[in-house]
C-alpha cells in the first residue's frame, strides 16, 4: 500500500519549535508571497531535520504544512485555500450538518467544516500516506476520530479495487487520466460507491465537497440514492471547464439536475477562469 509517510503523526519530533516556525513564516512564507517552489531551509533542516510547519489558517484552525507540497505551501503563504469555496462553506454550514469531504487530501476542508461547528465530518481519501497526514491535522486540533471520521477508500461507480495514480503534489493524485497530473507512481486501493458506504454505516451527508481530479462522474454515478435523499442540500465540486467557465463534461450537471439540483459556477475572487473551476449544486426547493 505504499511507503510510510516521513511525517508520521505519531512521531515525537513532528513539528519545529514554535519560535523556529515563526522565523520560517516571517522570512519565507509571508502573506501574499507567491507560493512558488519549495524553499531551501538548509541550516534549519540540518539542525532539526525536515518537519512540518504549523500555521493558524484564516478560518481559525491549525494546519501542519509540508512546505514541499504546493497546496500546503500556499497555506503557509496565504493562510487560506480556495477562498471562494472557503467563504461559501463558512456561510452555508450549520450546526446539525454532516459534511462529506470526498477527495479530502490532507484535510483542509474537513478541518474547515469542523471549525464551523458541524455535527460531524466524513473524509474520503484513498492514499494511506495522505490519510496519516490528515490524522495529524485531526490530532493537532484536538478533534476525536468520531467527529472526523477518515475513510481510507476512494469513491467510484462500483465497489472493488482501483489503481490510484499518485501525483507529484498530493492534491493531484487520483483515478483515471487527468491532464494536469504529473504521475510519480501507482498503488492499488479499495474503492466503494457512496450509496453502498452510506447504506453500510447509516450516515448520509447534508453537504458534500467533491474534488477528485476528473473522477467526478464516476463518484456521482455511485451516489444515486445519496443525491436523491432530501437531506442533501448542497454539493460543492470541482470540474474541468472551457475558457468561459462552462463545465466540459455535461454529464455532471445532467446527473445533478436529474436529482433536483441547480448548478452554477462559483467564481474565484480574482475573476480568472482556470482549466478547473468550482461549482455549486443547490437543491431546487421550487
Amino acid at each position: 500500500m505504499g511507503e510510510k509517510s516521513e511525517y508520521a503523526p505519531r512521531a515525537t519530533a513532528y513539528y519545529y519549535p514554535r519560535v523556529v516556525e515563526a522565523l520560517i513564516c516571517a522570512i519565507w512564507f509571508r502573506p501574499s508571497i507567491p507560493a512558488g517552489k519549495a524553499r531551501r531551509l538548509g541550516f534549519i533542516e540540518r539542525l532539526f531535520g525536515r518537519r512540518r510547519i504549523r500555521v493558524l489558517t484564516r478560518p481559525g484552525f491549525l494546519f501542519g504544512c509540508d512546505q514541499t507540497d504546493w497546496l500546503q505551501r500556499n497555506l503557509l503563504c496565504n493562510r487560506i485555500h480556495e477562498q471562494e469555496v472557503t467563504d461559501r462553506l463558512e456561510v452555508s454550514l450549520l450546526a446539525d450538518d454532516i459534511f462529506f469531504d470526498i477527495g479530502a487530501n490532507t484535510g483542509y476542508f474537513s478541518c474547515l467544516a469542523l471549525s464551523c461547528g458541524v455535527l460531524g465530518v466524513t473524509a474520503f481519501e484513498p492514499d494511506p500516506d495522505t490519510c496519516n497526514v490528515m490524522d495529524g491535522q485531526r490530532r493537532l486540533n484536538g478533534w476525536d476520530d468520531a467527529t472526523l471520521s477518515i475513510v481510507p477508500m476512494g469513491l467510484s461507480d462500483e465497489s472493488g479495487h482501483q489503481q490510484l495514480i499518485r501525483g507529484s503534489d498530493s492534491g493531484e493524485s487520483g483515478f483515471g487520466d487527468w491532464p494536469h497530473r504529473e504521475a510519480v507512481g501507482k498503488i492499488e486501493v479499495e474503492v466503494i460507491t457512496l450509496d453502498e458506504y452510506c447504506r453500510q454505516v447509516g450516515r448520509y451527508p447534508s453537504v458534500m465537497k467533491i474534488d477528485v481530479e476528473g473522477w467526478e462522474y464516476q463518484v456521482l454515478c455511485g451516489a444515486t440514492a445519496v443525491l436523491e435523499n432530501p437531506v442533501l442540500r448542497l454539493v460543492v465540486f470541482e470540474a474541468a471547464c472551457d475558457a468561459d467557465g462552462v463545465i466540459t463534461d455535461q454529464r455532471l450537471p445532467a446527473v445533478l439536475g436529474a436529482a433536483g439540483f441547480r448548478v452554477s459556477h462559483l467564481p474565484r475572487p480574482s475573476g480568472l477562469v482556470k482549466p478547473t473551476e468550482n461549482y455549486l449544486a443547490v437543491r431546487d426547493s421550487s
